[in-house]
């Protein structure tokens, strides 16, 4: 009874981050509010007894991500959204009832395909497995997201720049 207490809590605090994160108009709120999220998320895999997933999820995502998010974040403007736009569009209704219909239509197929579930495997519950059946067939993926976020930096902090004026006494007259 305690693990489903324990998942719902941290299901409500996952579900709660996500949405602050996707709602708040302040970008460094957001952000706060997605390391929310995971946290939540990684307390989640201790539930599931996946110490090193959830280790994993604090070290790179709340600590390398979160913190590249907020650099990123500090050299834009307007973070803090005062600005008089919509919060939201005028067609908000019909695009969840798409987005919706789509998701149903995708995933519908999908789910009567599934095979019913067999007997409890025995897994091999080792780093260096789970290391292999992560790393395998996604490693040029994985080093084409880092070389992106390395780019979105790089573009950001040249962005944050701006264009440099001229000193007048290094101006010949």
């Amino acid at each position: 009874m305690n693990e489903v207490v324990a998942f719902w809590i941290l299901s409500v605090i996952a579900v709660f981050g996500a949405l602050v994160a996707v709602r708040k108009r302040n970008l460094i709120h957001g952000v706060f509010a997605l390391l929310v999220f995971f946290a939540g998320l990684s307390g989640l895999f201790l539930l599931l007894l996946a110490e090193f997933i959830a280790a994993v999820q604090v070290l790179v995502y709340i600590g390398a991500v979160g913190i590249l998010l907020l650099f990123a974040i500090m050299l834009t403007e307007r973070v803090t959204g005062d600005d008089d736009r919509r919060v939201t569009s005028r067609g908000w209704f019909w695009g969840l009832v798409v987005t919706a219909a789509v998701f149903v239509v995708l995933l519908l197929p999908a789910i009567q395909q599934l095979p019913p579930p067999k007997a409890a495997q025995t897994i091999d519950p080792s780093v260096k497995e789970l290391g292999h059946k992560l790393m395998n067939p996604y490693v040029v993926t994985l080093e084409v997201l880092a070389l992106l976020l390395t780019a979105a930096l790089i573009g950001a902090v040249t962005a944050a720049q701006g264009v440099r004026m001229p000193k007048e006494e290094d101006s010949p007259e």
